[in-house]
């Protein structure tokens, strides 16, 4: 009886294995070993190192590249800058403090960057510390170090197997008035082939297996679930230990292990034994530690990092271990049932062939069959050793029944069985489910690849900011929009307002998506895309910025002869101007810069526009509305005297300037009926140029120098002296020259029953009062296409130099 109820129990716990193992597979990841939510991953996440090094700070990436830690033995504090620059984290001598007003407090509660962020959360907000920990380090989820969505990255997609950079990231932190930067790289480091290491697990299953052909198997398998047990013991707490947590929390971690080992150990004492059972119980051993850890753990064969403190090669040896090992055992079981089966059918017939003499009658009558039984040994699987009269029965092999040893499942207990693993698989999904963070729909990877140019990147850091000069070729679309600070905006708040804007601008002209819902930065590409922010006239005065910081060349412009301007068109405390390749581009980024003004800034107004492309306009110049091509005889970087025209000279005042360039701003509205009225050579005297080609009214091409002394066949100058570039010219106007990088707009009807477009026009200048001004004087005094556009609106910003990494836009002012 003890047989039958030992193999009973062992299939009862076998099948539940099965059925806890279908559960727990499905899961997915939440089944494998990870720490901080990564297990083994191709990704990379590298620390070059802390600038300038301070003694006794110390940042580091942990957990496999999942978290980041900052830990500070010095006096003075340290603040770290969340997403977008605000205040995020205080770690000194009082403790640990979150911003309970920083959004990267909740986005970085989990890795996936899930949770919720309140409404009342936002980098312009004031700081609303909370202390967490007394202690003097602090460990968070950090975004910018890992890949977060769940698709790759395109070119990794495209090519898993070799080496891709994905990202340089930086992370920003205040020791006192001194300016950190952690920066570091996130890599994509391809996995060797697993065939060795699945081959070694694959020979230890068979090696296993064949133990059971042993006759006396017992002892063997005893070691062999031994060795189960140390390699487990050794992969798993390897996992264990690269934790950063106390402990307790990393005994935590081993709960299921914790419980397995000490079963596994016992098994390996029965199997020592020879008890009845011990080779159903190593099946089930076998089987527990397949599901919880080999088959889980699998993609350490491949994968170049692991979260574990073995050496990779190690780790990846006990990884076969356990799961060749474990196969084994459970292939050991039915190889041991089918020897002993054939053993005791081969000494039953030897039983029954030398019972022919009854022993109480000198051994000369049959022994009646109803008094000849076989007798076992108790060994687990019931191997016949002798027969003696008067043993227990034996059921035959192959027989089932409800009290039967059979080694047989019947039908019913089939069903069972079955019904258990699909139960259990229900419970693993609703494991899965349950697993998403609270009112978290699943995502769905976003089946998106860049248009044509959308992979077009225009570096977002340099000694000028990007889209005065870069690209040379315009982009086809843009938005220019002026921001007004909101009353009681402060000097910090304006500051962290920047900083969010100079890292989301980073990020999207990058082409990095901001987060995982992102489709257009994803889809669309960077697009070329470029963010160029500055300061208006009125802005100083206004959250701590003196008037007296406000550079000359910034007064404010007036109205000139017969303009009729917009007040609420134009000016504003801030200008940015948003340009590229792909509109959707430009929308989505707008977008991003108008959520993150908050309650720090508000949009006065915006303006969009569009150009030709070279494929359309068959030149670098485009074609404005009125049809003639637009930028000729601009500045060109290869002039020598190209910076001079346009970029502050590194020796003026005020410092925060140098480097930077003037915007004039103007919408030069085109009333197109009236100029449609003009037939070609009209319209030709008008601008001074041809129509066709762009060539000056004087001869020659495009490209050739206007000769304005040269005259037509009846006597009068080739290029009327009112006509435009005569009127434009550097020549008439002390050299005064604009680099002109305009947009068209057409905005549908206006309110007068005639077309609503024109130009936005757009000019950067090293002074205003040296460019723009004087030339607009004198085409207000008598340029003949004065007649035929309406400048509606005005504005004037003065953007500084560009950025380094680890600073923001505008540091130069907020910081002096």
């Amino acid at each position: 009886m003890r047989r039958r109820t030992g193999r009973r129990t062992g299939l009862r716990l076998l099948a539940l294995v099965l059925a806890v193992g279908s559960a727990v597979l499905p899961a997915g990841p939440a089944a494998a070993h990870s720490v901080g939510g990564v297990g083994a991953t191709n990704f990379r996440t590298t620390l070059t190192g802390l600038s300038p090094p301070v003694a006794g700070v110390a940042l580091t990436v942990i957990e496999n590249g999942s978290r980041l830690r900052v830990r500070n033995d010095t006096q003075t504090e340290v603040v770290v800058r969340g997403y977008q620059g605000e205040p995020y984290l205080r770690v000194g001598g009082d403790g640990v403090f979150v911003n309970d007003n920083s959004p990267a407090t909740y986005l970085n509660r989990d890795r996936n960057g899930v949770t919720p962020v309140p409404a009342r959360a936002g980098p312009g907000r004031s700081p609303e510390w909370r202390k967490v920990s007394g202690d003097r380090v602090y460990r968070w989820h950090d975004h910018r170090i890992h890949w977060m969505l769940q698709r790759l990255p395109p070119g990794v997609a495209s090519s898993p197997d070799t080496f891709h950079h994905i990202a340089a990231w930086t992370v920003v932190l205040d020791h006192g008035d001194q300016r950190l930067t952690a920066s570091g790289a996130l890599d994509w480091v391809p996995g060797p082939a697993p065939w060795g290491w699945l081959g070694v697990a694959v020979l230890l299953t068979i090696c296993v297996a064949a133990v059971g052909l042993l006759r006396r198997p017992h002892r063997w398998l005893a070691a062999v679930t031994g060795l189960l047990v140390a390699a487990d013991v050794g992969h798993t707490v390897g996992f264990a230990a690269v934790a950063d947590a106390s402990l307790p929390a990393r005994i935590g971690m081993l709960t299921i292990q914790l419980m397995l080992w000490p079963f596994a150990v016992a098994v390996a004492v029965l199997l020592a034994r020879r008890r009845t059972g011990g080779i159903w119980l190593a099946a089930v051993a076998g089987a527990a530690v397949v599901v919880t850890t080999g088959w889980p753990d699998l993609p350490v064969l491949w994968r170049s990092s692991v979260p574990s403190v073995l050496p990779l090669a190690l780790d990846r040896a006990s990884a076969s271990v356990v799961l060749g090992v474990g196969l084994g055992l459970i292939a050991a079981l039915p190889v041991v049932l089918r020897t002993e089966r054939r053993r005791a059918g081969h000494a039953a017939g030897t039983v029954t062939a030398a019972a022919h003499l009854h022993p109480a009658a000198g051994g000369t009558e049959p022994i009646p069959a109803s008094t000849t039984t076989a007798v076992r040994e108790p060994d687990v699987g019931g191997s016949v050793a002798a027969a003696r009269p008067d043993a227990e029965p034996v059921a035959a092999a192959g027989t089932a029944g409800p009290e039967g040893g059979s080694t047989r499942f019947s039908r019913r207990g089939v069903v069972g069985y079955v019904t258990a693993s699909g139960l259990g698989g229900l419970a693993g999904m609703g494991l899965g489910v349950l697993d998403r963070p609270s009112g978290q729909q699943p995502r769905t990877p976003m089946a998106v690849s860049p248009g044509a140019g959308g992979s077009r990147t225009v570096p977002f850091h340099g000694r000028q900011q990007a889209g005065i000069a870069t690209p040379v070729r315009r982009q086809a679309h843009g938005r220019i929009a002026a921001y007004d600070l909101r009353p009681g905006a402060n000097r910090a708040a304006l500051r962290a307002m920047l900083r969010g804007w100079t890292a989301t601008a980073a990020t999207l002209a990058a082409g990095r998506p901001l987060d995982e819902t992102d489709p257009v930065a994803a889809g669309g590409g960077p697009a070329g895309l470029t963010i160029t922010v500055g300061f208006g006239p009125s802005v100083f005065g206004k959250a701590g910025l003196p008037r007296t910081a406000r550079p000359e060349a910034l007064t404010p412009m007036p109205a000139f002869p017969g303009e009729r301007l917009d007040p609420a068109r134009s000016d504003g405390d801030l200008g940015v101007l948003i340009c590229a390749d792909d509109p959707s581009v430009v929308f989505h980024a707008a977008r991003a810069l108008e959520r993150l003004a908050g309650g720090t800034a508000r949009l006065r107004w915006q303006m969009s526009g569009f150009t030709g492309t070279p494929n359309t306009s068959g030149t670098a110049d485009h074609r404005n509305l009125m049809g003639h091509l637009d930028g000729t005889n601009n500045p060109r970087p290869t002039d020598a005297d190209f910076d001079t025209k346009v970029f502050v000279p590194d020796d003026a005042e005020p410092a925060w300037m140098r480097g930077g360039s003037y915007l004039v701003v103007r919408r030069i509205r085109i009333l197109m009926d009236s100029w449609d009225g003009l037939d070609l050579t009209a319209q030709q005297r008008v601008i001074g140029r041809r129509k066709d080609n762009g060539a000056p009214l004087s001869g020659g091409g495009e490209s050739t120098p206007a000769n304005f002394g040269t005259l037509s066949s009846d006597g009068n100058p080739a290029i009327p002296a009112d006509a435009h570039i005569r009127r434009a010219a550097p020549e008439f106007n002390n050299g005064a020259a604009m680099l002109r990088r305009g947009l068209s707009f057409a905005d549908g009807v206006a309110s007068d029953g005639h077309p609503d477009a024109g130009l936005l026009f757009l000019a950067w200048q090293a002074d205003p009062r040296h460019g723009f001004m004087p030339v607009q004087r004198r085409l207000a005094e008598g340029d003949a296409l004065s007649r035929f556009v309406r400048h509606e609106s005005s504005a004037l910003f003065a953007m500084p130099g560009g950025v380094a990494e680890g600073d923001y836009l505008g540091q130069g002012l907020l910081d002096s």
